[in-house]
């Protein structure tokens, strides 16, 4: 998913203005889909997944700037408010659509009506896939990260700890004789499935992860943390001092 879009970026020259384009006016949702598309047959609106490969690359594009994708919810619900611990939502006629903040990485559902900068591209489109994923006995081998993703059981699906103590907590295991660790800010984002909600993945992979924050070990300042919900697949900070959940990783030998 990510991997794939990544290498063609660098392949087909990242930020060559050949293959991306900023709109100088802020759009509507709609009005960016058709804008990219009134410049030529290949341009489009990137989705959520391949707009957050450029994640903190303001020399390039703007600084504090919220950038539409085309992903958009896959139920019928309107986020109002978002916490350090969940994913807070309504139900609601709007059905948001995933916007970006490139400086912060934030991934957030916006209404369609609120207007945002635009990027458009004509690289090739890519889809979320699951073949880097297989699960195993001793949990979900991702060849996409080459790491192994350890497994749900009764004793740690519910366990809520401080970004510190789940550190601890990870750098403390040793199941199968292995070293474990928080995933990064990227490793538990390219397991987000936006054809899935609640929890926002393939649960037949990944088993059934709680529609909450879960922890990633990438800091966003002294005292926040980045944190990703798998209630719809939202990318926000969160206080490290906050209770939050968290899965631990291993590199594959």
């Amino acid at each position: 998913m990510l991997k794939i879009f990544i290498l063609s970026l660098l392949a087909l020259n990242l930020y060559s203005q050949s293959h991306y384009k900023e709109l100088q006016d802020k759009k509507t949702y709609l009005s960016a889909i058709t804008t990219c598309k009134d410049l030529g047959d290949k341009w489009r609106l990137p989705q959520i997944w391949e707009i957050f490969a450029l994640k903190g690359e303001t020399k390039t594009f703007g600084k504090d700037k919220r950038y539409w994708s085309a992903t958009s919810l896959v139920e019928n619900r309107k986020v109002l408010i978002h916490t350090s611990s969940d994913e807070s939502y309504v139900k609601d006629r709007d059905i948001p659509a995933f916007a970006f903040y490139l400086q912060d990485g934030d991934v957030t559902p916006t209404p369609k009506s609120i207007k945002a900068n635009v990027i458009c591209t004509n690289l090739p489109k890519t889809k979320q896939s699951q073949k880097w994923f297989k699960k195993t006995t001793k949990g979900v081998e991702d060849s996409l990260n080459s790491i192994l993703w350890e497994p749900i059981t009764k004793s740690n699906r519910y366990i809520k700890l401080s970004h510190e103590e789940s550190w601890e907590k990870c750098e403390s295991k040793s199941l199968y004789g292995k070293s474990w660790r928080l995933p990064t800010l990227d490793e538990l984002y390219s397991i987000v499935n936006y054809q899935h909600v609640k929890p926002s993945l393939n649960t037949e992979i990944f088993s059934k992860m709680q529609n909450r924050y879960y922890w990633s070990d990438d800091a966003f300042s002294e005292t926040q943390a980045y944190v990703v919900g798998f209630s719809i697949g939202s990318v926000a900070t969160s206080k490290k001092e906050n209770k939050s959940y968290f899965r631990c990783v291993s590199d594959l030998d």
